[in-house]
């Protein structure tokens, strides 16, 4: 799944899309970082207050959330980090509808990186979970489905011709 979707961004980073190609829903993007926002913001609290999460009938949430690698460098939460690469994404996402030319390519570029950087940190984490830590978070995994369709969105529109201005 992300390792798949990582390869064909590396594969098609900067080829021209075909014509017929349909665009993602305008609303995806926000969408989908909103829910990203609030799962991550669920995570971060459980984190920081040290609190049971409600892991429903898949997997293992609290021992996930106990490990060491709950949080980056034993000081920053790793749901922190993704409540604030959410915000990222949706604010990059923001500054593309404004639609200043000179920019858009930049835009674009920040969004594909904050993908890619969210999308490579999932596959980290979600190899850790049954590999090393031994069970698996609902919450976790929700989040990196979620981050790997911005990220393939985000290579998408870096793909698409700039419209002349």
């Amino acid at each position: 799944g992300m390792l798949g979707a990582v390869t064909y961004a590396g594969i098609n980073l900067n080829k021209p899309q075909v014509k017929s190609s349909k665009p993602y829903p305008a609303w995806l993007v926000p969408v989908l970082s909103l829910v990203g926002i609030g799962i991550a913001i669920y995570l971060a609290y459980v984190e920081l207050n040290q609190v049971e999460a409600v892991c429903g009938p898949v997997g293992n949430c609290n021992t996930v959330q106990q490990s060491s690698y709950a949080t980056l460098f034993g000081i920053l939460p790793v749901g922190v980090l993704g409540v604030l690469g959410y915000i990222a994404i949706l604010i990059s996402w923001l500054a593309g509808l404004l639609d200043l030319a000179r920019y858009n390519r930049l835009v674009k570029l920040a969004m594909w990186l904050f993908t890619l950087f969210g999308t490579l940190f999932s596959i980290y984490l979600t190899f850790l979970e049954p590999f090393v830590i031994g069970a698996s978070c609902m919450w976790c995994l929700s989040s990196a489905v979620i981050m790997t369709i911005l990220f393939l969105v985000a290579t998408k529109q870096l793909n698409e011709p700039e419209s002349a201005s």
